[in-house]
Parts: C-alpha cells; sequence; structure tokens
C-alpha cells in the first residue's frame, strides 16, 4: 500500500485505488463503520475510484491496519484549477467565416467554456455543458480555441497552415476548481454524448501530478479507454511547470500525459528550444510520451527582481481583443487544429463520420515530425515538431511514400516491390507506424497486451508508436509481427529518402 500525505496533514480530501475490485463492499463496510463520508465514480465496468473527504493520517493509519493488502495507493485528491495570465495585445486580424456547401468536420474543446466572440462564434456548432453560463469564465477555451482557428494568422508565421473547421464547446470544468474524479467523469461524458459527431478533441488540462516510472495513472488509462471505446483522438497537453522560478531541474510529464491513445503535445519557445515551462518525458515503461511538439510560448526568471517574464503565442481573450499567454495548452491547440485539418481534407463520410481512423492522423503527423535545430532531446520533444498540413496532405499524392491501413493479429508482410526501389539495389527509407491495441487497465501484468514490432528494423521496447530510417535491400519484404492472435488496427507510411 502506497501512502502520500498532504502537506502538513491537514484534513483533506484523498483518493483511494484498491488493487481489486472484488475488495469494494469489504472497503465500503470499512467506510461506514468509522463514518467516513466518501463518493465513489465509476468510469467503466470495475474501475473506480474513490474519494474520502476530509480525512488525515490519523485515519490514514486505520486502513494501513486494516486494509492495506487490497489498497493499491491513497494521496490526496488532486485539484485542477486555472490560474492563467493572459496579457492584452494590440492589434486585429480578419475574422473567418465558414463557406456555404462546404463540408466541415468539428474540434472538441475540453476546457472551461468558449465566449462566443466574433472571431469565434460563427464557428461554435454546438456547447455541451452541465455547468450555468455565469458560472464558467471560458478564458482558456476560449485562448486554446483561437489558437487552433487563428494560430498561423496570428503569429503572422505558417505553423499549421490553418483552415476553418467547427467547434464543440465542451465545459468540462467552471469557473472555480474541480477535482480529478470530477473532471475525469465530465471528460468521459462528453465524449460518450458526442462522439458520433466529434472524432478529435483538445484536452489542454492536466492535474497536478507526476507519472510514474511503471504504472500508467488513472487519467492516462481512462483517456485511453474513451479514445479505444469510441473511436476518437485527444490531443493532450503535457502539463506545465515552474521550476524554472526556483533555477531548478525540470520536472516529468503530469498523469493523463502517459496515455498511450493520446497524441501528447510538449511545448518548444520561437527559438526552437524547450520552453522552459514545459514538463519531460518519458511515460512509463519507457513508452515515448510527449508524442509532438509545437510553439506555446515561454516563461522565464526576471533575476532583477524575481518575477516572470513571459513571450507568449497569441490568442484571444473573452472580449475578443488579442491577447498572448505561454503553457503547453497551446502547443496542444495547434497539433489539435493539425490534426483536425488533416481528417478534414481526407474525410469521405461527412455524415457519419465511419472512416475516422486515429492511427492515421497519428501516422501522419508523426511521420512528418523532426527534430529543431537545437537538438532537442527526446524526453523534451518526442518524434519532434510536425510538418504543416499542406505539406503532411502531400504525401497521399507523393509516389516516393506508401500509406498501408489494415489490421493483424501475428504476421503482417509488406511488399514494397521494384518500383519503388526504382529497381536499383537498395533503398534508404523512414518509417511510421502507429496501431491500436488491447490495454489492460488494470495493469495485472502489462499495460501493452499485443505489441507490434518490425522484424530487424524495430524490436525493442513496447510503444503504440515505431519510427525509424533504414536501407533495405529489393526484394526484402517489411515485416510486422507479434506474440500472440489479438487484432490490431494499423497505419505504417513507408518513405523512399
Amino acid at each position: 500500500m502506497k501512502i502520500n500525505i498532504a502537506k502538513n496533514d491537514i484534513f483533506s480530501n484523498y483518493k483511494v485505488k484498491l488493487k481489486d475490485f472484488r475488495f469494494a463492499k469489504q472497503f465500503e463496510k470499512l467506510l461506514n463503520d468509522y463514518d467516513i463520508c466518501f463518493k465513489k465514480t465509476e468510469y467503466f465496468e470495475n474501475f473506480f475510484m474513490y474519494n474520502l473527504k476530509n480525512i488525515n493520517s490519523k485515519f490514514i493509519s486505520i486502513l494501513n491496519d486494516k486494509a492495506a493488502n487490497y489498497i493499491m495507493y491513497i494521496e490526496p485528491m488532486s485539484v485542477y484549477s486555472l490560474p492563467i495570465r493572459i496579457d492584452e495585445e494590440s492589434g486585429e486580424v480578419p475574422v473567418i467565416y465558414p463557406e456555404k456547401n462546404k463540408n466541415y468536420v468539428t474540434l472538441g474543446i475540453l476546457d472551461n467554456g468558449l465566449a462566443h466572440i466574433n472571431y469565434l462564434h460563427p464557428w461554435i456548432k454546438k456547447v455541451h455543458t452541465r455547468f450555468l453560463r455565469e458560472n464558467t469564465s471560458c478564458t482558456h477555451g476560449t485562448f486554446v480555441a483561437g489558437i487552433a482557428l487563428y494560430g498561423d494568422k496570428l503569429e503572422n508565421r505558417e505553423i499549421v497552415k490553418n483552415e476553418g473547421f467547427y467547434l464543440l464547446d465542451s465545459t468540462v470544468l467552471d469557473s472555480t476548481s474541480i477535482e480529478e474524479d470530477e473532471l475525469l467523469k465530465n471528460i468521459l461524458l462528453a465524449v460518450q454524448e458526442n462522439y458520433r459527431t466529434v472524432k478529435i478533441w483538445n484536452l489542454s488540462l492536466s492535474v497536478k501530478l507526476e507519472i510514474d516510472e511503471n504504472m500508467f495513472s488513472d487519467f492516462g488509462i481512462v483517456l485511453d479507454y474513451i479514445q479505444k471505446k469510441y473511436s476518437v483522438l485527444i490531443c493532450k497537453s503535457g502539463g506545465n511547470g515552474g521550476d524554472f522560478m526556483k533555477k531548478r531541474p525540470k520536472r516529468k510529464l503530469y498523469h493523463g500525459s502517459d496515455s498511450l491513445l493520446s497524441l501528447v503535445v510538449a511545448s518548444i519557445n520561437n527559438d526552437n528550444y524547450s520552453s522552459q515551462f514545459s514538463r519531460l518525458g518519458l511515460g512509463p515503461q519507457g513508452t515515448i510520451k510527449p508524442d509532438v511538439v509545437s510553439y506555446g510560448g515561454e516563461l522565464s526568471l526576471n533575476e532583477k527582481d524575481g518575477s516572470m517574464n513571459m513571450n507568449g503565442s497569441k490568442s484571444f481573450s473573452i472580449k475578443g481583443n488579442i491577447a498572448s499567454s505561454s503553457g503547453t495548452s497551446f502547443a496542444n491547440a495547434r497539433i489539435a487544429s493539425l490534426a483536425t485539418i488533416l481528417y478534414q481534407n481526407t474525410c469521405t463520410d461527412f455524415k457519419n463520420f465511419s472512416d475516422f481512423d486515429a492511427t492515421f492522423i497519428k501516422a501522419l503527423i508523426i511521420h512528418s515530425a523532426k527534430n529543431t535545430d537545437k537538438n532537442l532531446s527526446i524526453e523534451e520533444a518526442g518524434f519532434g515538431l510536425p510538418e504543416n498540413s499542406q505539406e503532411i496532405l502531400s504525401y497521399l499524392k507523393n509516389d516516393k511514400i506508401k500509406i498501408i491501413r489494415g489490421t493483424m493479429t501475428k504476421n503482417y508482410s509488406i511488399n514494397l516491390g521494384g518500383e519503388f526501389f526504382e529497381y536499383k539495389k537498395n533503398a534508404n527509407i523512414k518509417c511510421t507506424l502507429a496501431y491500436e491495441t488491447e490495454l489492460d487497465y488494470f495493469q495485472k501484468e502489462k499495460y501493452i497486451l499485443s505489441d507490434i514490432k518490425i522484424k530487424e528494423f524495430s524490436e525493442k521496447g513496447e510503444n503504440l508508436v515505431r519510427k525509424f530510417s533504414s536501407t533495405i535491400n529489393r526484394g526484402k519484404n517489411i515485416e510486422l509481427f507479434s506474440t500472440n492472435e489479438i487484432e490490431k488496427k494499423f497505419t505504417i507510411i513507408i518513405e523512399k529518402l
């Protein structure tokens, strides 16, 4: 039983996770015997979280005596709030409007609401909320949505090659604060009620707990469950840290950023260095997180007076004015925008969105990603900074790029054909594989139940994305293999360099 006590041992709400759901009745009887007020939240069958209200180490010691054999951990319930600094800026950009008779897809913004300012109002397709409008502040969500739609125009450079798409204002927290169990439930319900029409989601929220070296967080697991169950893609910010203000080293990504099915995004500044606030990977068990980076601004210590300097990304305030702020949230908004544009330009079913394939979108983005000219580490940048949407969409018409989508169990062989090699002896290739598989949400043995490896080229570790560059001889197949018969959906991109 892992125990983490709140600072100064003040009476607090605590999160409890059991080793096995079959101990639930026994645990709840113990809580009732001691008149402990609690809330149990179930996210899917037998996966739940307890929120024990207003306890301290005195009762935790009782739990340690009476329930240590079936409690996995107990820790203070993480609270999410939105301390966001937004600086007003001068200037304006033209408002963009939907074109008549054009099909658009929708990006879901899981946040604190969207202000219906002139820049956003034409694109807000729907509002999904469990809060009264007067109880939502809309500051963060508005800023995120502004970058998703207008980021390039506001920065006066091509990062994403923006184009318009619809927005779902999915408000999952109000203007105060929210505990992890309720935030996660709100996210689950938002996707559950809108997944048929919204396939890509921006989640620029985190709870302030660092990911573990070995165990996947409840937040990350629930995000993976949501994506697998409802066939959606979540773009997730890696989280911000303030250690630079005390000249301390950066720390690990926040809970939720260990979600393997999500595209997890870290931040770089305008000089292509990792932003000082941007947290570090890797994910649990050596998984590659973050996946990619984009531009999220910069924060720095003012050596003279100890204050914080900001060189922010531009977006909009809730008043509709141009403003600036910094954070991985805003780098994430660019990647969510990129993913949405890629799907919008490849979608063939704008009625039911039956053709959506998250592995295809992920593979395109990660295949395009490169390290910046500052040679960032994989812990800082994952696979790197993606190309813009126009460049990535050109892959679909490039004779030197093969994109293969399918399903497999134990083996899948890819014959590139002599024409791909231009009938030469060999070819240099860059290859990216993204796939979905079954996951053990209860982590009894290992999380990834069926891995795909690429024979001779990429066999180390387990990760839902593989990427490599190598030389391959003409006549040699690319062999995907796995250890069991679990069906896995995949996209593999093979580019001749």
